[in-house]
């Protein structure tokens, strides 16, 4: 075998991850009402580095309308975004089940490039059912297919679960535990870099001010545009993670010709061979103690602590937390 053949069984050993599809974005655009389309695109960014830079981001409202669930914000129904069959059957379990008055949703998602989950991921869906309201948190966490099969037993999974496929399509619905008593079996990945959930919003805002100066509305319709804000936004958070908001400010100013009309490197796709990029450390769950939830940098944190003298268990949700209300519950 000669070197350039070499180079090219090297190359299909590597695996690539889109995190952020522009072309998903302007089809996604095109269902959300005008005048909500740029906090549409913004708060898609905004998730899209989140995830990407493992942040938690916290917890998203969402409303029923009739017997679907929306978000209300940008007035779109969400079973009907997803381009992924298996995503858009699970969530049709997912409306279903709490529709069906479940307190709790549990989706757990193996990373598999092929499956499009690019992170092995676990969406909570927390149902209140006094208010009508929903309340969605994605975690990023480091367990994969086989400790998430077992945790799905654990908790009384009833289907036969042999592949990544199957998880996605059985989400677990629960009236008998709480989120805090099924994350204790998780281990969060931390952060990639260091910077918080204020700082990507920061970025984003600013940004999308400057891209709508320059190009308007033809920032909803162009792939490229997107792909440059989005491009944009990764560079700044990950050059500017120790930079103060001033600073942040003269980068972003300095750079933002090259940012939109430059050529740049195209900074959607990473390479990796059957890992998250970045370096995981993780803070271990699962020891019997009490597990927490408060709000740094904007961010939500779950963690455990020795004692609760001065906390109070939201009966909701099973955390304890400091303070007049639950930080995720409300």
């Amino acid at each position: 075998m000669n070197k350039e053949q070499l180079r090219q069984e090297e190359n299909s050993k590597k695996r690539e991850v889109l995190f952020f599809d522009p072309g998903k974005e302007v089809e996604f655009l095109k269902k959300v009402d005008a005048d909500k389309k740029y906090l549409a695109l913004g708060q898609e960014l905004k998730t899209a580095m989140q995830e990407l830079f493992w942040v938690q981001g916290g917890v998203r409202d969402r409303v029923w309308d009739g017997n679907r669930i929306k978000d209300a914000e940008f007035n779109t129904f969400l079973d009907g975004l997803s381009n992924n069959e298996l995503d858009r059957t699970a969530f049709e379990k997912i409306q279903k089940s709490l529709g069906e008055g479940n307190n709790l949703v549990v989706h757990l998602s193996p990373m598999n490039v092929e499956l499009g989950n690019n992170f092995n991921v676990v969406d909570f869906w927390l149902n209140d059912k006094e208010s009508k309201k929903l309340k969605y948190v994605r975690i990023i966490v480091n367990e994969g297919f086989e400790r998430m099969k077992k945790i799905y037993e654990t908790f009384g999974g009833k289907e036969k679960i042999e592949s990544n496929s199957d998880l996605v399509l059985n989400p677990l619905a629960a009236n008998e535990f709480r989120m805090a008593d099924f994350m204790a079996n998780l281990t969060q990945v931390d952060k990639r870099i260091d910077t918080t959930k204020e700082r990507i919003d920061e970025v984003v805002d600013k940004l999308m001010r400057k891209f709508y100066r320059n190009f308007g509305n033809k920032i909803y319709l162009r792939t490229d545009l997107i792909d440059r804000l989005f491009s944009a936004v990764y560079d700044v958070v990950l050059n500017g993670e120790r930079l103060d908001d001033e600073e942040v400010e003269v980068y972003i100013t300095n750079m933002a010709e090259d940012f939109m009309y430059a050529r740049i490197l195209d900074m959607r796709v990473r390479k990796v061979e059957g890992v998250c990029p970045g370096v995981v450390r993780t803070a271990e769950f699962g020891s019997g103690k009490p597990m927490m939830v408060t709000m740094e940098g904007g961010s939500l944190v779950f963690k455990e602590v020795d004692n609760t003298d001065g906390l109070r268990e939201c009966k909701a949700c099973g955390f304890w937390y400091s303070g007049e209300k639950c930080p995720l519950c409300n």
